[in-house]
């Protein structure tokens, strides 16, 4: 469900009369006192628009590299709930299988070389993982808290991991709305896609699955070797299967935007 990102006066009322209540009542065993408290929002899920053309860019990233691969995206608030990715740029970096890192030396040289409009439309970082699930590492939260911690009020930033199955993780800051979007709260739709959708529909109108009746087994040697022999051609047609690597963590993210170069609002 989505969460808010910071503590309003009602909440921090809830939170006070809740934890005097809980005080009232506490006894001690070892002299700590422990309080938790979560806050979620009922409902009200965001929507994450892709152009054909940044989808196209992040498919070609996830799919065109053996290593990980890490990148920004342009976007714009395009309703009360809902942001469109239009473009997509890759910056200076070096990666391996399960690590992306930069020189921020490099990095910020890179930002001052982008137009106003493109920098101050920055508010998404994406990477891929080559061998593994979309789930976000320790390294991919605390980069994300660095990330957090710049944005002003009415600012949103969006995150988002991507593997070759083409699963995809997303995490969106919504600063305005004061609501954290994470996962099953956010929608990934492609600009377009109804096409695809109805495109779709037809084509499993008119494609049915094969149902396989297998006979008897057969008591004649003969035909037994037959089917053994059948039975080898499938599998080979099917192909080898390999296990996926093992995953050891990211090392260092960018979070610093060119060295104090503000967004403009």
């Amino acid at each position: 469900m989505p969460r808010p990102i910071t503590i309003t006066e009602d909440m921090k009322q809830v939170a006070l009369s809740d934890f005097a209540e809980l005080l009232d009542d506490m006894k001690l065993s070892n002299g700590e006192i422990k309080y938790s408290r979560r806050f979620n929002y009922q409902d009200g899920n965001a929507v994450v628009w892709l152009t054909l053309e940044a989808y196209k860019k992040i498919v070609a990233l996830v799919m065109g590299f053996s290593d990980e691969v890490g990148w920004h995206g342009s976007v714009s608030r395009s309703g009360e709930n809902e942001f469109t990715i239009d473009d997509i740029f890759v910056y200076p970096q070096t990666v391996t299988g399960s690590t992306v890192n930069t020189d921020q030396t490099a990095y910020s040289e890179w930002l001052y070389s982008l137009d106003d409009n493109t920098f101050n439309a920055l508010r998404m970082q994406g990477h891929s993982h080559v061998n593994m699930g979309v789930s976000p590492s320790g390294v991919d939260d605390k980069h994300r808290q660095q990330i957090l911690s710049q944005l002003e009020k009415d600012m949103f930033y969006i995150f988002m991991i991507w593997n070759k199955s083409l699963s995809i993780h997303a995490l969106v800051y919504d600063m305005k709305r004061n609501v954290l979007y994470e996962n099953a709260d956010v929608e990934v739709k492609l600009r377009g896609g109804e096409e695809m959708d109805i495109f779709l529909a037809d084509a499993k109108e008119k494609v049915q699955k094969h149902v396989h009746n297998p006979k008897p087994a057969s008591t004649d040697k003969k035909s037994k070797r037959g089917s053994k022999k059948q039975t080898t051609a499938q599998l080979a047609h099917i192909g080898d299967i390999s296990e996926f690597d093992d995953f050891f963590g990211y090392e260092q993210y960018p979070y610093e935007f060119g060295g104090g170069r503000a967004w403009q609002h």
